[in-house]
């Protein structure tokens, strides 16, 4: 998994919540991700590949730090 910066986590968190989709969702659903990923990348002028999005948003999950969505 490539290396994720504070700055570079608190702009996944963004846009993870902005997007409002569970991370379960998002992660199984292979076009969904890469979608949500060539997104970010555009969004944010990254080159973030969509396994190491997955990866990161599990650990963040597990960690109970990503933000709530919306209902």
């Amino acid at each position: 998994m490539g290396k994720w910066d504070d700055t570079e986590i608190e702009k996944l968190k963004l846009w993870y919540q902005q997007n409002n989709m569970p991370s379960d969702q998002l992660i199984k659903d292979k076009d969904v991700l890469d979608k949500f990923t060539e997104s970010f990348n555009e969004k944010f002028g990254y080159d973030k590949i969509s396994k190491d999005i997955a990866d990161k948003l599990l650990i963040l999950r597990k960690k109970g730090s990503l933000p709530r969505l919306r209902k």
